[in-house]
Order: structure tokens, then sequence, then C-alpha cells
């Protein structure tokens, strides 16, 4: 089987946790009041709430003693983790004074800025690290499994993927990310079912979507196309139903979802069109040369 060029679509896992409370900021905090401040911080991140989380960490500024300096620097740096700021995250990570204190958090942040830097080998190690200290939690079992798929460790990667979906069964980005190892390992029925159960719980997410649709053309399946209201993603996928077909050299196919593509995009794409066309003439190539012999 010939597959086409798939795309990993990496998701961090978003709890819904308990709302966070606002603190004041006018007073030094005893011990316990700190430990609640810090837990209201933590869930505030894991809840995406970032600003809320920011103010409140800025809050807790000269108002705790240094035994919890590990807790700010870690929360800092999961802060800008969910931030996407590696630059902030590295700075924030670096002043935790003892790393070993914490491993299953620690190896969470130096692992996904492993991953942000493409240093496979050190994402994988932090994070064995980390899931070794905490090994329930889907987002760290699945980032290392997107690790070592770019490592192109395939068994190992379904293996992470495995993992984290047995904590999150119904989490789309980690059913698409396992059916992308299914797929570079050859089982496409695998991967498609993975993905047809990932389009079920995220039917808007135009990614999952086009990873689908490209690994049915390619699979010599029809790709059932469903409709999206933007035209632009209509085309985008359409447009990787044709990549899939030409890879599985189904020019004719390719050709009408490259046409469909061409239909909905709302902007002329000079190399959709070239596609089009060489598919078109290659066919038309082919059909002359097959009378010939």
């Amino acid at each position: 089987m010939t597959f086409g060029k798939l795309r990993n679509f990496g998701f961090a896992l978003a709890l819904a946790l308990a709302p966070a409370v606002a603190i004041a900021t006018d007073k030094a905090f005893g011990d316990d009041e700190i430990e609640s401040q810090l837990v209201q911080i933590e869930l505030a991140i894991s809840a995406g709430r970032l600003t809320q989380a920011a103010s409140m960490l800025q809050g807790l500024d000269g108002k705790y003693p240094g035994k919890f300096q590990e807790r700010h620097a870690i929360l800092s740096a999961e802060l800008h983790m969910a931030a996407g700021d590696a630059v902030e995250a590295a700075k924030a990570i670096a002043a935790m004074p003892d790393p070993t204190s914490d491993p299953c958090r620690y190896g969470g942040v130096t692992g996904w800025l492993a991953y942000q830097g493409g240093d496979w080998n050190r994402a994988i190690s932090m994070l064995a690290t980390s899931v070794e200290a905490c090994p329930d939690d889907p987002g760290r079992w699945n980032l290392m499994g997107l690790a070592l798929l770019h490592k192109n460790e395939m068994s190992a990667a379904l293996e992470a993927f495995d993992k984290a979906l047995s904590f999150a069964p119904s989490h789309p980005a980690l059913l698409n990310n396992r059916a992308l190892a299914y797929a570079y390992s050859g089982e496409a029925g695998a991967a498609i079912i993975d993905l047809e159960q990932a389009a079920h719980f995220a039917p808007d997410n135009v990614g999952i979507i086009a990873n689908l649709a490209l690994l049915k053309s390619n699979s010599g399946l029809d790709a059932l196309l469903p409709q999206v209201q933007d035209p632009q993603a209509q085309a985008l996928i359409w447009q990787k139903a044709g990549d899939g077909a030409l890879a599985a050299e189904r020019n004719d196919v390719a050709r009408a979802y490259y046409t469909q593509a061409l239909l909905r995009s709302e902007r002329f794409d000079p190399e959709l069109w070239a596609r089009s066309t060489e598919t078109h003439t290659n066919t038309q190539q082919e059909n002359i040369d097959a009378k010939h012999d």
C-alpha cells in the first residue's frame, strides 16, 4: 500500500476542572491558604483559563516562603507551555531549584520543550521519566507517541497511543494520532476505523476529516466526504482525497477530487490546477501508451 503524506494533528488535552477563584493581593498568606491558591492555579491552567492563572501567580509573588518555590517554578513553566511559549517555559523550568522533587511534572515540561525543539530522543527520555511517575496522564503518553512517530518507531508509538486512549478512549486527537501510526505501519484498515471514530466525536474537525478522506481514497475506497460550512475547508478535504488517490495511482479518481476542490475553493490555486491538469494529461498519455502496446 502506498500512502500519501499524512500530517500529525497534535492537540493538548484540556480537562474540564473545577472553576478557579480569585485571590487577594493585599496580605501575606499562611501555608494552608497558599496551598489552596496553588491548587486553584493548577485547575485554572488545566481548564485553559490562562489569563486568570497568570494573574493569580502574579498575585502570589512575594507572599509565600521559599518552600513553595518549586511549585511556583513548575506552575509558571506549565502556564507558558499551555500558551505555547517555549522560550518562557524554558526560563521558568530552569528556575526550579530541585528538578527531582517532581519528576512527573518536570519531565512533562522538559519533554514538551524537547519535542518543540525537534529533539525526539530527549523528548522520549524525559516523557518516559514523567509517565513512570504519573502513568495515568493521557497527554504525556500522547506526546511520547508523537515523538516516537517522528522517529519512525511505529510499534512503540502505537503502544504509547494505546496507553493514552486507555485513559481517554473518546478523545478524537488521540484516535487521529494512533490512526497515523497505523497508516505508516501499513495497517490501513485499523487506521480508517480510528479516523472514523475520531470524526464521529469531532465532526467539525477539518484535519481529522481530511486525514480520513486521504486514507480512504488512497485505499481504493469512496472518500464519502461530509459537508462542512467553510468552503475553503471543504476544498482542503477534497484536495486531500485527491492526494490519497494520486499516491495510489488512481489518476481518474484523483482528477475528479481535485476538480471538486477547485470548484469549492474561494480563490484560484495554481498548484491545485496544475495537479489536476497534470493528472489529466498523465491519464491521457497512459491511455495512448496502452493502445500502442
